[in-house]
């Protein structure tokens, strides 16, 4: 039988646009969804239910609305629902892709599905946390997982599976030290915690190697290519001086190496780029983006085992698991000049 992932490459969409088409979400266009479904039904394509040692069902994949609406993509999330949706294919269950914008109305019917029986379990791919969606779900005893965490104290009693945000910051920064670099600044989204775990690591690198931090050289840059380039011509006169740049998110770092080359400067001669995600669109820069990756699949992989231990009931304590990042050097760091 074909997968959604062949459906997608037929297409020519991404896998969680299948998805949500085969789900008649209203958020893709009809002409998007009619396409999408004609060709599932051409190439007898069905939601596989038979399980060998699962109960039937879906698995529900919960993502911010907000997220899923923006013009301008999170390419890290949707390459982690790229990765939970092949995850839940591999476990022999089927994808039923659902948005929270954090209204009564997404809550319903959110509740809803989950009470009509067909879902087994639940993943949540958002980092605004819904404190009405989590009780909801809990008096629906549903099995559930977050792959983003929204702050680690605060709840003990979900099961969480994400990267170690703050050992991120730190090795990245430390790369950027061990080229000699001092100067430092970095571009952050202020108001996350997993990006004020970022900063943290950041700053811890710096304090380590006594090296002086500056707040000027914290620079709230959002998410995306567009906020990152605005608010570097905003704040260029802060942080020019520096020899090194780490954009905690890969989009980010894409602005800043066409910002600084539009202004003729080279990068890595003049300045470094140190970027995070580990998004493959990287290599398509020049130079190609040295970032810290997040591993994805691994994420994927090990919500997917939890939350199927959970329905299984092997292991219902609950548990926050944080994956290592990792160091992925390409060509957009160097020493600085003399």
């Amino acid at each position: 039988m074909i997968t959604t992932k062949e459906l997608a490459e037929l297409a020519g969409v991404n896998q969680s646009t299948v998805s949500r088409s085969l789900s008649n979400s209203q958020h893709i266009s009809k002409e998007t969804r009619d396409k999408i479904q004609e060709l599932a039904k051409a190439h007898g394509y069905t939601k596989n239910k038979k399980k060998s040692s699962h109960s039937n069902g879906g698995i529900v994949i919960i993502l911010n609305a907000k997220k899923m609406q923006n013009k301008v993509l999170d390419l890290y999330i949707e390459h982690l629902c790229n990765h939970v949706i092949e995850q839940t294919e591999a476990h022999n269950y089927f994808s039923i892709i659902l948005s929270d914008d954090g209204s009564e109305k997404a809550l319903k019917h959110i509740i809803s599905v989950i009470k009509s029986g067909v879902s087994a379990g639940v993943v949540i791919i958002n980092d605004d946390y819904n404190a009405a969606l989590e009780e909801a779900l809990g008096l629906c005893k549903i099995p559930r997982v977050y792959t983003q965490y929204f702050s680690r104290p605060m709840k003990k009693s979900v099961n969480v599976i994400d990267m170690d945000h703050f050992a991120g910051g730190l090795i990245a920064t430390k790369h950027l030290i061990s080229l000699g670099h001092t100067r430092i600044a970095t571009l952050t989204n202020v108001g996350s915690s997993d990006f004020s775990e970022r900063t943290t690591g950041y700053l811890t690198a710096l304090e380590e190697n006594s090296i002086p931090s500056n707040a000027d050289w914290i620079i709230d840059a959002g998410l995306t290519y567009p906020s990152g380039y605005k608010s570097l011509e905003m704040n260029w006169d802060k942080i020019s001086d520096c020899t090194a740049f780490f954009a905690q998110t890969d989009p980010v770092a894409f602005s800043l190496i066409n910002f600084l080359k539009d202004r003729g400067f080279s990068v890595p001669e003049q300045y470094s780029v140190m970027g995070f995600d580990g998004l493959q669109e990287g290599i398509y820069f020049r130079p190609e983006l040295s970032t810290v990756v997040q591993p994805i699949d691994e994420i994927a992989k090990m919500s997917l085992n939890r939350l199927t231990r959970l329905i299984d009931q092997e292991d219902t304590k609950a548990t926050h698991s944080f994956v290592q990042p990792k160091l992925l050097l390409r060509a957009s760091t160097a020493p600085p000049l003399e």
